[in-house]
């Protein structure tokens, strides 16, 4: 890989498997804060419903929104539905839902630090690549995770990174960050991937790369059936991931 290039990596869905932390504190969060009641159990079905609404996920406090559709059992069937049902919580409904999923997940953090971890499994082809890495100062993490969460699960897997290149995204546009940084850099190219299609599309910065992890969480007519962001394998993005 060229000198001149950056790296961009999504957590969730491209480096890490979160899908059972996030499962477990957004549902702590909804029945704790919300309900005002946690359930003795999760439904038997209830992991595979997660699952299915998983991929509309953009930020952390749509995880509780995600728990609110399913304990109402709405449908959706797609991302645009997912995001009627946002704007309809409204801003101030959302942004209560950032603050108790965040706090359920601190509290879960720092009550028993090894079952949180436990929760957050690094793919292991992915782990073996950034292991791998010659020039960590070319490869950013971009993520909608807070970034403290980030470097407890790659510190649990000896990865570590500058504190500047693990980024938290927070509502700003990726793509408009990644620009930001080429900007104000001698680098001229970036490549980026995120399992999340819709932080891809509309893409009009030649200098960024953008692909979809085909590992991640991601839905069936992302992979076949659009033409508009290139799919990555897990072969390519080890190959592509060991070049830096």
């Amino acid at each position: 890989m060229e000198k001149n290039s950056l790296l961009f990596l999504d957590f969730d869905g491209v480096i890490c498997n979160s899908v059972s932390e996030t499962i477990v504190s957004s549902w702590l969060a909804y029945y704790k804060y919300i309900n005002k009641q946690i359930p003795t159990a999760m439904l038997c079905n209830y992991k595979k419903r997660f699952y299915a609404l998983r991929p509309f996920i953009r930020l952390g406090e749509d995880y509780i929104l995600m728990q609110d559709i399913l304990f109402h059992n709405i449908s959706v069937n797609n991302q645009k539905e997912f995001d009627q049902l946002l704007q309809k919580a409204g801003s101030v409904t959302m942004s209560y839902y950032k603050e108790i999923f965040y706090k359920a997940r601190t509290q879960l953090l720092k009550a028993d630090r090894d079952f949180w971890l436990s929760l957050n499994t690094i793919y292991p082809h992915i782990h073996s690549a950034l292991k791998s890495i010659k020039a960590k100062e070319r490869v950013y993490i971009l993520s909608t995770k807070k970034a403290d969460f980030i470097r407890e699960i790659l510190s649990e897997y000896k990865i570590y990174f500058d504190e500047q290149k693990v980024i938290y995204s927070g509502v700003k546009n990726k793509l408009a960050i990644i620009a930001n940084i080429l900007d104000n850099t001698d680098f001229q190219e970036a490549i980026f991937i995120d399992d999340q299609i819709s932080h891809l599309l509309k893409n009009s910065d030649s200098r960024i790369k953008v692909f979809l992890a085909s590992w991640g969480y991601v839905k069936p007519e992302w992979l076949k059936g659009q033409n508009q962001v290139k799919v990555l394998e897990l072969e390519e993005a080890n190959k592509l991931i060991k070049c830096f």
